[in-house]
Protein backbone atom coordinates (compact mmCIF):
# COMPACT_ATOMS: atom_id res chain seq x y z
CA UNK A 1 0.00 0.00 0.00
CA UNK A 2 3.26 2.33 0.73
CA UNK A 3 4.30 1.51 -2.31
CA UNK A 4 0.97 2.05 -4.44
CA UNK A 5 0.80 5.83 -2.40
CA UNK A 6 4.49 6.32 -3.02
CA UNK A 7 3.34 5.66 -6.95
CA UNK A 8 0.98 8.31 -6.96
CA UNK A 9 3.23 10.94 -5.16
CA UNK A 10 6.04 9.95 -7.92
CA UNK A 11 3.49 10.04 -11.17
CA UNK A 12 1.50 13.40 -9.74
CA UNK A 13 -1.71 12.57 -11.98
CA UNK A 14 -4.05 15.28 -12.98
CA UNK A 15 -6.90 12.83 -13.58
CA UNK A 16 -7.92 9.43 -12.13
CA UNK A 17 -10.33 7.43 -13.47
CA UNK A 18 -12.02 4.94 -11.61
CA UNK A 19 -14.95 2.22 -11.97
CA UNK A 20 -17.04 2.36 -9.18
CA UNK A 21 -14.31 3.94 -7.08
CA UNK A 22 -16.46 6.14 -4.87
CA UNK A 23 -17.78 2.97 -3.57
CA UNK A 24 -15.54 -0.07 -3.31
CA UNK A 25 -11.73 1.20 -4.67
CA UNK A 26 -11.38 4.32 -2.57
CA UNK A 27 -13.02 3.04 0.64
CA UNK A 28 -11.18 -0.17 0.72
CA UNK A 29 -7.90 1.55 -0.16
CA UNK A 30 -8.93 3.84 3.27
CA UNK A 31 -9.67 1.18 5.45
CA UNK A 32 -6.68 -0.77 4.84
CA UNK A 33 -4.30 2.27 5.28
CA UNK A 34 -6.32 2.77 8.57
CA UNK A 35 -5.57 -0.33 9.53
CA UNK A 36 -2.21 0.31 9.27
CA UNK A 37 -2.33 3.97 10.87
CA UNK A 38 -1.58 5.44 7.07
CA UNK A 39 -3.35 8.48 6.81
CA UNK A 40 -4.59 8.30 2.70
CA UNK A 41 -5.65 12.03 2.83
CA UNK A 42 -1.73 12.95 3.86
CA UNK A 43 -0.01 10.33 1.34
CA UNK A 44 -2.30 11.27 -1.17
CA UNK A 45 -3.90 13.90 -1.36
CA UNK A 46 -7.71 12.09 -1.46
CA UNK A 47 -10.56 12.32 1.00
CA UNK A 48 -14.00 11.62 1.46
CA UNK A 49 -16.31 14.36 0.71
CA UNK A 50 -19.75 14.47 1.97
CA UNK A 51 -21.52 13.32 -0.68
CA UNK A 52 -19.25 10.26 -0.50
CA UNK A 53 -17.44 11.17 -3.32
CA UNK A 54 -13.95 10.79 -3.09
CA UNK A 55 -11.82 13.91 -4.12
CA UNK A 56 -8.06 15.29 -3.92
CA UNK A 57 -6.23 18.69 -3.61
CA UNK A 58 -4.08 17.94 -6.50
CA UNK A 59 -6.07 15.29 -8.64
CA UNK A 60 -9.68 15.14 -10.13
CA UNK A 61 -10.87 11.56 -9.75
CA UNK A 62 -13.68 10.65 -12.23
CA UNK A 63 -15.75 7.93 -11.15
CA UNK A 64 -16.91 6.60 -14.50
CA UNK A 65 -19.72 4.23 -12.83
CA UNK A 66 -21.30 7.13 -11.59
CA UNK A 67 -21.50 8.10 -15.27
CA UNK A 68 -23.16 5.06 -16.04
CA UNK A 69 -25.47 5.06 -13.54
CA UNK A 70 -27.08 8.65 -14.57
CA UNK A 71 -26.16 8.64 -18.12
CA UNK A 72 -25.28 6.04 -19.91
CA UNK A 73 -29.48 4.67 -20.42
CA UNK A 74 -28.40 0.67 -20.33
CA UNK A 75 -30.37 -1.31 -17.66
CA UNK A 76 -29.23 -2.44 -14.17
CA UNK A 77 -28.06 -5.67 -15.26
CA UNK A 78 -25.66 -3.99 -18.11
CA UNK A 79 -23.76 -1.60 -15.92
CA UNK A 80 -20.34 -3.72 -15.35
CA UNK A 81 -17.58 -2.87 -16.87
CA UNK A 82 -17.41 -4.86 -19.96
CA UNK A 83 -20.89 -4.12 -20.65
CA UNK A 84 -20.45 -0.88 -20.86
CA UNK A 85 -17.16 -1.14 -23.02
CA UNK A 86 -19.35 -3.31 -25.38
CA UNK A 87 -21.99 -0.72 -25.43
CA UNK A 88 -20.47 2.40 -25.08
CA UNK A 89 -17.26 1.89 -26.27
CA UNK A 90 -17.97 -0.22 -29.34
CA UNK A 91 -15.26 -2.96 -28.68
CA UNK A 92 -15.34 -6.28 -26.62
CA UNK A 93 -12.28 -5.94 -23.95
CA UNK A 94 -9.82 -9.08 -24.17
CA UNK A 95 -10.21 -10.44 -20.77
CA UNK A 96 -7.00 -11.13 -18.98
CA UNK A 97 -6.21 -14.58 -17.04
CA UNK A 98 -6.24 -13.35 -13.20
CA UNK A 99 -2.88 -15.89 -12.70
CA UNK A 100 -1.09 -13.61 -15.84
CA UNK A 101 -1.91 -10.27 -13.81
CA UNK A 102 1.03 -10.62 -11.21
CA UNK A 103 3.93 -11.54 -13.69
CA UNK A 104 2.06 -8.66 -15.93
CA UNK A 105 1.95 -6.30 -12.96
CA UNK A 106 5.49 -6.85 -12.09
CA UNK A 107 6.64 -6.52 -16.13
CA UNK A 108 5.35 -3.06 -15.84
CA UNK A 109 7.03 -1.87 -12.52
CA UNK A 110 10.56 -3.45 -14.10
CA UNK A 111 9.76 -1.06 -16.89
CA UNK A 112 8.75 2.05 -15.02
CA UNK A 113 11.35 1.61 -12.85
CA UNK A 114 14.31 0.64 -16.12
CA UNK A 115 12.74 4.13 -17.48
CA UNK A 116 13.71 6.08 -14.35
CA UNK A 117 17.10 4.71 -14.09
CA UNK A 118 18.48 5.86 -18.39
Amino acid sequence: MRRFFQHIRDVKPTVMATFNGDFFDFPFLCARAKAHDIDMFLETGFTQDSEDEFKSRCCVHMDCFRWVKRDSYLPQGSQGLKAVTVAKLGYNPIELDPELMTPCGLHCMYCTHTEKKT
